[in-house]
């Protein structure tokens, strides 16, 4: 799964790797946290959490990530996000 752009990062942290099952197919989706750019103003960070969906058929890989504040109640958007995903 492709998470090397993220993986060096120093507040990077994989929680989980899972199968799924999506309305585009089947796929693969990794959550893990990460701090995110200092805001411009205040210059603090947040830690997000992040899900992100790879699939792939045919020879064809489309990779979603989808990130938002940790302790957001992202679940129900984000299933909506992943399922409208339409590709093949």
């Amino acid at each position: 799964m492709g998470l090397a752009d993220v993986a060096g990062d120093p507040t990077f942290h994989l929680l989980d790797v899972q199968p799924v099952s999506r309305s585009s197919g089947e796929g693969i989706v990794a959550t893990y946290e990460i701090g995110s750019a200092p805001n411009t103003v205040t210059g603090k960070s947040a830690l997000l959490a992040v899900e992100r969906y790879v699939f792939a058929s045919n020879g064809t890989q489309v990779t979603l990530t989808l990130s938002g504040a940790k302790g957001a109640d992202n679940v129900d958007p984000w299933r909506i996000v992943s399922d409208s995903l339409t590709w093949n």
